[in-house]
């Protein structure tokens, strides 16, 4: 007796009547897992777990090295192990350069510069000046009390002629006390190379008590015929002013002269 060409299954089952199993057919297609779609992408544990561990890290670095998060402030080493850092000695003059490098921006360096190199045909240099660098300041204490006029040689080398462009007098334009005036003249004889020591108030004071009322610029012969170490006196025997004048220039004798002559 054949056998019939179709088995029949219970009615109900996953395929009725069909010769091939249809989830067999499909079962490849069953185990495959669904497309993955953007956004709902399972993260990896261990992804998470790299990202809290660097996170950590990071935290603890900037406590450690941060420098409180100041702009002005670096350290290799952590709070609390500091490098010893050997401090040398507080200049004492700092606070009155400071104040005369203020004065000196504001007013001088417009002809002199602010590095004290002076300009062409305008101020002769203050840097690395014999002038600047004098036993005392009572020469530039006298310049900027009344103003400098005529031709100026600058160690002993550089001629700088003053006439028909007179420094005039600065005393009030730098803020009229001996004391800015000391400032000023402290930074200038302490900057740009110049080794000169500061200036104090007191001898400013005496320095101007001692020229009285006088309104007329200097000439640098007159300057140079004071004495350098006095301060405030102005008066030389005559042998010392016979020593002045052997010590001056020819050119600044004859000038000297022709002043006298006057």
């Amino acid at each position: 007796m054949n056998q019939p060409l179709h088995s029949h299954r219970p009615l109900g089952a996953l395929d009725q009547g069909e010769i091939n199993d249809v989830t067999e057919l499909h079962a490849a297609v069953i185990r495959e897992k669904p497309e993955p779609r953007e956004g709902f992408e399972p993260l990896s544990l261990w992804i998470v777990a790299g990202i809290a561990v660097l996170l950590f890290w990071g935290g603890s670095y900037l406590t450690a090295y941060s420098g409180r998060f100041e702009a002005g402030e670096f350290s290799e080493f952590q709070h609390g192990r500091p490098l010893p850092v050997t401090e040398g000695p507080a200049d004492p003059l700092a606070a009155l350069k400071r104040e005369g490098m203020i004065a000196y921006n504001g007013v001088c360096a417009a002809c002199h510069n602010e590095d004290g190199a002076g300009k062409t045909g305008v101020a002769p240099q203050l840097a690395n000046s014999d002038w600047v660098n004098a036993g005392d300041a009572s020469r530039l204490v006298r310049i900027v009390l009344h103003g400098l006029n005529g031709p100026i040689k600058i160690n002993a080398t550089t001629e700088f002629n003053m006439v028909g462009a007179a420094m005039p007098a600065q005393y009030d334009g730098i803020g009229g006390t001996d004391a800015k005036l000391a400032a000023v003249l402290t930074y200038i004889r302490t900057s740009w190379g110049n080794t000169a020591k500061g200036v104090t108030a007191d001898e400013v004071k005496a320095i101007r008590l001692a020229a009285g009322v006088r309104t007329e610029a200097w000439t640098p012969v007159e300057l140079m015929a004071l004495p350098v170490g006095g301060g405030a006196s102005t008066a030389l025997s005559s042998d010392q002013l016979k020593e002045k004048l052997k010590a001056l220039p020819a050119d600044q004798l004859q000038s000297l002269l022709k002043e006298l002559s006057k």
